[in-house]
């Protein structure tokens, strides 16, 4: 057994659950229909059977969230959120025009939790069973906020919804989910666009969990961007489970605070399947960020590619861990994993650690993961055309993260991503 002093202490500085997750979770519960209760109740059990992170973990070795004092830290689960929901126009149109199908349903979670109580225990059911983290399980049972997305058989959106979410958080631990749901045929086209403020300098720690599902032959094109002040700490859980012959594109942002966690897992379930998944990570100054990625062929005939792109300036840290797993079940399976990064100053640090796993002997896997420093002679081209040189640094960097960028279907989450990443360059 791993002794509590050694192991908990140095993560979370807890060695067993604090009194009052349990006292959320019966207040949240309270008044729910049975089969939703129920729902929430056996994920609240599993959460209770999963150990804390220790130190040993591998995923966690590099990471120190003590300051945190979750022990004593108040519990929302259900932070005040506000959803605007938008289409892109066609032309003529005015902008913030939306016009959403017949049966699709984008609404807040605790609007769905009143509103479809049946369809969201469905949903929550399957979701939740892949929960092997403690936190991970923990927003399954806790979180009532966030957001809920319903994509009906055969279902198509035809243009790109935009989905805004501002909420507020609170110094302590604040819970939200998001769960988006394909049926078999949907295809939709969504952009997620978080922004978590707080206004106290109290740490805040956001526990976050994203799970899409596709059902076989849906396509789903998915921007995730979310956005913090620098005291909230976020830890982000994000599943993909695809079924056979389901699309997945997914664009990840993982813009940093002083301290954040981001898992990716995409599983590819259904022979068929296919994923594409693109990311960004940049902590500048006083910042650390862990990425951790994990493509999962779980069938025949499946394929998955990851691009990862990240950059560190000042003395930002960054670590990205990713693994490629193929059962032996998944012949003929195609994996891809890259992961390329820039170190923007001497007490930059970057750690790049791709992993393969192969069980099986018909396959093509491969991976690839570099970490240097911007190109002397771009830098000199540019110099010598009259661009200072801090000028031209940034001018390299945004064209680094633009074949990312670019593939986001909304202009202004593309621009607001632009800017937010372009005053990286002020918190050297």
């Amino acid at each position: 057994m791993h002794d509590p002093q050694v192991t908990y202490r140095s993560i979370f500085g807890i060695d067993q659950d604090p009194p009052q997750w349990k006292s959320a979770f019966e207040e949240a519960n309270a008044g729910l229909p049975s089969g939703l209760a129920e729902a929430f109740e056996r994920a609240w059990q599993n959460a209770q059977s999963l150990p804390l992170p220790h130190v040993k973990a591998e995923k966690w070795r590099w990471l120190d969230f003590s300051q945190l004092r979750l022990a004593d830290a108040r519990v929302c689960t259900r932070p005040a959120l506000k959803l605007d929901v938008a289409s892109q126009p066609d032309e003529g149109e005015l902008p913030g025009a939306c016009a959403i199908p017949r049966g699709l349903i984008i609404t807040t979670l605790s609007e769905a939790i009143e509103q479809h109580p049946d369809l969201v225990a469905r949903l929550l059911e399957h979701a939740n069973k892949h929960s092997p983290e403690k936190f991970q399980a923990l927003t399954g049972a806790l979180a009532r906020e966030g957001l809920f997305v319903y994509v009906p058989k055969g279902v198509k959106a035809g243009k790109t919804l935009t989905a805004a979410l501002r909420s507020a958080i609170e110094p302590g631990m604040s819970l939200s989910r998001a769960i988006i749901w394909l049926e078999s045929g949907a295809e939709l086209d969504l952009v997620a666009g978080w922004q978590g403020e707080t206004h106290s300098k109290d740490p805040s720690f956001h526990l976050a969990r994203t799970d899409l599902i596709l059902e076989e032959d849906s396509h789903l094109r998915f921007t995730d961007l979310a956005t913090f002040n620098q005291e909230v700490a976020p830890l982000r859980y994000n599943t993909a489970e695809l079924s056979r012959g389901a699309k997945l594109d997914w664009i990840y942002a993982a813009v940093s605070t002083s301290l954040g966690k981001h898992s990716l897992e995409v599983n590819l379930v259904g022979e068929g399947a296919e994923a594409e998944v693109s990311g960004i990570y940049f902590p500048a100054s006083g910042q650390k960020i862990s990425v951790d990625t994990v493509q999962n062929h779980l069938a025949p005939r499946t394929r998955s590619n990851l691009l990862f792109r990240g950059a560190a300036v000042g003395d930002g840290e960054a670590i990205w861990r990713g693994m490629i797993y193929v059962d032996p079940i998944a012949q003929k399976s195609n994996g891809y994993q890259l992961d390329q990064n820039l170190m923007l100053g001497e007490k930059a640090d970057i750690k790049s650690i791709p992993g393969l796993e192969i069980c099986a002997d018909d396959v093509s896997c491969s991976h690839g993961a570099t970490v240097g420093s911007i190109d002397a002679t771009e830098l000199f081209y540019l110099q010598t055309r009259g661009i200072p040189l801090a000028e031209a640094e940034r001018l390299i960097v945004e064209g680094f993260f633009a074949e990312i960028i670019e593939q986001i279907p909304d202009e202004e989450t593309r621009s607001r991503l632009g800017e937010r990443l372009s005053k990286k360059f002020a918190e050297k």
